[in-house]
């Protein structure tokens, strides 16, 4: 038996465990501690129900379950430990948590402190694991956002994935499994990195498979309807039991630590086949509120600043026909991406700044946008990925063109990742003049650093390099800013 538990986000000023316990049926009861005293936790309905991998006793009774518990925060400011156990058994687990601000620090006091991280494929985790770089990161991450590739369902590319919805539900499953239980394990995985709230997923393609909902020629499992349909639902239910709060459940979620207004969006698991919809009716209509009300903070005479993220980059050029069926569709190629960038645009004019954060792209970049006098008003921030995944044949013609170029002394230091782009000819976005300010590649995190300031707010980034080879890490890793918006 195995046991799991971390600090999913909420709605604002809840405190939700996620408790996952493998192998046993019916799943034991389990009781918590805060700061080592006794702690009442409150079941969520509909209490343990099987993680959806179809992993069975003799019986066919499911032996893997997960349950959400309601817990009040603690009367303290500073991080805490939670610590779940099983009662007359010597299984237990631990997670740290802190309680998320009301508003954001001043200048005087520590930093608010954002930890941005997507795109982790476990098979090349395997020495120097990411969760080891991410704990010794300081300061400690307030908020943990994993954007999207948290799991590589549809890799690698030449597995040879069942037909039957059973045996495809187990060998999903098992992706889960590893990553959620890697401290059980005693493997690498995300249980060190989730250990650490409150944590906020979004989910993106691999959640599902690559560009997911589009068929793949290199992945069989999609060629049927059929196919799709189940490996759809697997994956669906998979991604909702391990990651999602229901505090997204709508499809969005919304946080402010004033002056900072945060709204994620899923703009994944609702998405189509034709470019016409990537959000549902909610999403729309949560993010003209998030605009409204951002635009009412500034005519109230109160600082107003504006961070937004999805799954996918905001500034990219639209795939063409092709681009878009072979490797992936971008927002751009989705009729309400107008929703967001007219959404964006708005708040431009009444000179209110956004920030945008996501991950996808397997590289890290800072953009700046400014309007016609000059004045800071956007800045997207990528960090992508944690962990790069493996391209068949692709990597292989890197590696020997970077032992060639070697020879000549001009090796490239991560010669698998691409390059982060910094030509934005052709990309506009709220008749904004961008500019790029930092490219970052090879495996990376990044730690957002916020602080109030009079009339908005300052922040930098922490690009962290989490590549195994500790010189890398100290060379290609830097911090970017301090940037200021002024909302006010």
């Amino acid at each position: 038996m195995q046991l799991f538990a971390y600090n999913q986000i909420g709605q604002p000023d809840e405190l939700l465990v996620w408790v996952g316990i493998v192998e046993a049926y019916p799943p034991p009861s389990v009781t918590f501690e805060i700061s080592g005293l006794p702690a009442a936790a409150e079941l969520l309905q509909p209490g343990f129900e099987p993680l959806g991998d179809e992993i069975c006793d003799a019986r066919g009774k499911p032996l893997n379950h997960r349950a959400l518990f309601r817990l009040q925060w603690p009367a303290t400011t500073d991080r805490f430990e939670i610590t779940v156990r099983i009662p007359g058994t010597t299984i237990k687990t631990s997670l740290t948590s802190r309680r998320p601000p009301a508003s954001l620090p001043t200048k005087t006091m520590a930093s608010f402190n954002l930890l941005l991280s997507s795109c982790y494929y476990q098979p090349n985790d395997k020495s120097r694991a990411l969760a080891d770089v991410i704990r010794a990161i300081k300061p400690v991450p307030d908020f943990t956002y994993l954007a999207g590739d948290q799991v590589y369902l549809d890799l690698p590319s030449l597995q040879n994935l069942p037909g039957n919805k059973k045996c495809l539900a187990q060998a999903l499953g098992k992706k889960y499994y590893v990553n959620w239980f890697s401290s059980s394990l005693g493997q690498p995985g995300l249980a060190r990195v989730l250990s650490h709230g409150p944590v906020f997923c979004v989910p993106d393609d691999h959640e599902f498979w690559n560009n997911f909902p589009l068929y793949q020629a290199q992945l069989d499992n999609t060629h049927d309807e059929q196919d799709r349909a189940n490996w759809q639902e697997i994956a669906q239910r998979l991604y909702e039991r391990y990651q999602m709060s229901p505090a997204q459940a709508c499809g969005f979620f919304r946080q402010d630590i004033e002056p900072l207004s945060m709204l994620f969006l899923d703009g994944r698991t609702r998405r189509d086949a034709i470019g016409k919809q990537m959000f549902n009716g909610a999403t729309h209509v949560a993010i003209e509120k998030w605009t409204q009300d951002l635009i009412a903070r500034k005519k109230n005479n109160q600082p107003a600043v504006g961070l937004l993220s999805s799954g996918q980059a905001l500034l990219i050029e639209e795939p063409g026909f092709w681009a878009k069926k072979l490797a992936d569709m971008e927002m751009p190629n989705y009729k309400d991406f107008s929703i967001l960038t007219g959404a964006l645009t708005k708040l431009f004019d009444y000179e209110i700044p956004v920030i945008y954060i996501t991950g996808d792209v397997h590289w890290g970049r800072i953009v700046e946008g400014e309007n016609h006098k000059g004045k800071k008003l956007f800045y997207e921030v990528i960090a992508s990925p944690s962990r790069l995944i493996d391209t068949v044949i692709s990597d292989q013609k890197k590696e020997i063109k970077n032992t060639w170029q070697s020879i000549f002394g001009d090796a490239r230091p991560f010669p698998k990742h691409p390059d982060a782009p910094c030509d934005l000819a052709g990309i506009s976005i709220g008749n904004l003049n961008l500019s790029t300010k930092h490219q970052q590649q090879g495996d990376h995190v990044a730690l957002l650093r916020f602080h109030a300031i009079a009339g908005g707010l300052e922040f930098s980034v922490d690009y962290i390099c989490t590549d195994p080879d500790e010189k890398k890490r100290r060379k290609y890793s830097s911090t970017q800013g301090p940037f200021k918006l002024l909302g006010f």
